[in-house]
């Protein structure tokens, strides 16, 4: 009897491992593979809400500001400079009691008096700070010329060129024209400079097919890397951001005009961006305001005297932009540049290129044009600096 079954039990063996086996092979074909697990993502980095291409700001680096502004001197430039309405609130919580500022999870101490305000990111000189003995006015002043733009062949693209007949006006072009002409002007008032773009190619190293928006490419990407490269490389005293304005008119402008860009104005919109928050508490712990004041004030006066401009003013109702210290030609936005250059900033914009006056001019001779805008920045930077 054993035998026989012995038999049939080896029979069906032979029958179903076989089976076992194709059916095996079988479900590894269909199912499909495990997938390899992704680490999480921590939940406080998906709540920050950021401006394009920004990333998420280290807080700690704001512990060098401790104690170094009173409460009524932080409220007062966040009032009349940076903001224009009580949107702030939402991020900033002022703790009268402990004298304090709530800025998320970071505590901001105020001081009983107000001392002097280090340097952001690295420490700049001000004014007060050259030799009093220099025979130079801009002797120890360390200055970047941030020609604005691109130009050249990338002008069609960043959307800064004009065509009328057979004049073609770049402003990127423009911009690093006038740079190359204003930074031996001022090394032989002792100044250091630095041009942040010395040809007529990006600093990124993005290209626009990169992003699905070419703005991203001309105006973001490209401006954060002049940032690093100004903040983390040239490391100046000043920059000096060279603009010629412009418009979107299809048709020649009658008029031109002159103003100077500072930072501030931000928007809720803007405030609610953790970065641009972050970045403007920077720029007004950092006292950067205090030098660039007083500094446009000289480099307007003389832009006055040479170019004689009209000072441009912005619609009462436009909420991104707001007058500084009731000078006609001095203007508070929160442009990229003039928040993430982590130095005073002053940011020209005279003339207007696509206006009638200035395309006769530039017709007949643009190198009067660079020449004229250099030597009134030099001058209004000799007036400033030649100051005690």
């Amino acid at each position: 009897m054993q035998q026989p079954l012995a038999r049939r039990i080896t029979q069906s063996l032979l029958v179903f491992v076989p089976l076992l086996i194709i059916a095996f092979f079988l479900f590894r074909k269909t199912s499909p593979p495990t997938p390899t697990p992704t680490p999480a993502t921590p939940a406080t980095l998906l709540a920050r809400d950021l401006a394009d291409l920004g990333l998420p700001p280290d807080w700690s680096h704001l512990e060098r500001f401790q104690n170094t502004l009173t409460r009524g001197t932080f409220l007062n430039r966040l009032k009349t400079v940076y903001t224009t309405d009580d949107s702030w609130k939402k991020w900033i919580k002022i703790d009268e009691q402990n004298n304090h500022a709530i800025l998320g999870d970071f505590i901001l101490k105020f001081a009983k008096l107000d001392q002097p305000a280090p340097g952001s990111v690295y420490d700049w000189k001000n004014r007060a700070d050259l030799s009093p003995s220099r025979t130079l006015p801009l002797a120890g002043l360390h200055i970047a010329l941030d020609p604005g733009h691109i130009g050249g062949k990338y002008a069609a693209i960043e959307e800064r060129e004009y065509k009328w007949a057979d004049t073609t006006i770049q402003e990127g072009t423009m911009t690093l024209q006038t740079a190359k002409i204003l930074a031996p002007m001022l090394e032989k008032l002792g100044a250091s400079v630095t041009l942040v773009r010395t040809k007529l190619e990006p600093v990124t190293t993005k290209s626009a097919a990169d992003f699905s928006d070419a703005v991203l490419f001309y105006r973001t990407s490209e401006i954060r890397a002049r940032a690093r490269l100004v903040n983390e490389a040239i490391k100046p005293d000043l920059v000096v951001c060279l603009h010629f304005n412009g418009s979107a008119a299809k048709t020649p402008e009658p008029l031109q005009h002159f103003h100077i860009i500072l930072n501030g104005t931000y928007t809720a919109n803007e405030l609610a961006h953790e970065d641009e928050r972050f970045q403007m508490l920077q720029r007004l712990l950092s006292g950067t305001l205090i030098e660039e004041i007083p500094l446009a004030r000289e480099i307007a006066g003389a832009c006055n005297d040479i170019l004689k401009l009209p000072a441009y003013r912005y619609l009462p109702t436009l909420p991104t932009a707001q007058n500084v210290a009731n000078h006609p030609n001095l203007w508070a936005r929160n442009l990229l540049a003039n928040r993430l250059f982590q130095c005073p900033v002053i940011f020209m914009e005279p003339y207007v290129m696509n206006s009638t006056p200035f395309i006769t001019r530039f017709h007949q001779n643009p190198e009067e044009i660079y020449h004229e805008y250099a030597r009134a920045v030099a001058e209004g930077l000799t007036r400033y600096y030649s100051q005690q």
